[in-house]
C-alpha cells in the first residue's frame, strides 16, 4: 500500500511540474487542509509537526507566493485564518484533475469495481481506525 500511495504523490508532482505547476510538498499539505475550513498558524504546525515559528514563516511564504490569505478571525483578535486564493484553487483543481486520471489509469488495469472496492475498503479501515472519521492528510517527514 505503501508503494501505490508513493506511485501516487510522485505521479501527481510529475504531471503538476508537466502543466507548469510547481509547488512544495508543504504548500500542498496546508492547501489540502484548507479545502474544507480556513486554518490559523497554529493549525498548519499542528498538521504538519512544525514549530509556531516554522509554520508562521511557511504560511508566510504561502502568501508572498500568493497560495493562501490571511484574514482577521472573527472570534479571536490575536489570530488570522488562512484562505485558499485563487492560485491555490487552481493549484487544488489541477491536483483533482490529475488524481482522477490516474484512478482511470488504475482502472483500466484492476476495473473500476475493483478500484471502487479498494477506496471503500481503505475508507473503511482509515474510519474504524480513528474514531469513524477520516484522518488529515498528513505529511510523514
Amino acid at each position: 500500500m505503501a508503494m501505490g500511495l508513493r506511485s501516487l504523490v510522485d505521479a501527481l508532482h510529475e504531471r503538476l511540474e508537466s502543466r507548469g505547476i510547481e509547488v512544495k510538498p508543504a504548500f500542498a499539505f496546508v492547501l489540502l487542509a484548507s479545502r474544507e475550513a480556513p486554518l490559523t498558524s497554529q493549525d498548519v504546525a499542528e498538521l504538519l509537526g512544525f514549530t509556531k515559528q516554522a509554520a508562521s514563516k511557511l504560511v508566510d511564504a504561502m502568501e508572498a507566493a500568493h497560495y493562501v490569505q490571511r484574514k482577521p478571525h472573527p472570534e479571536d483578535a490575536r489570530a488570522k485564518l488562512l484562505h485558499i486564493a485563487p492560485k491555490g484553487r487552481r493549484v487544488l483543481e489541477a491536483a483533482e484533475e490529475i488524481y482522477r486520471e490516474l484512478e482511470a489509469e488504475w482502472a483500466g488495469v484492476i476495473g473500476s469495481r475493483r478500484l471502487e472496492a479498494l477506496r471503500s475498503d481503505l475508507n473503511e479501515v482509515l474510519r474504524a481506525a480513528h474514531g469513524g472519521k477520516l484522518p488529515p492528510i498528513r505529511p510523514t517527514w
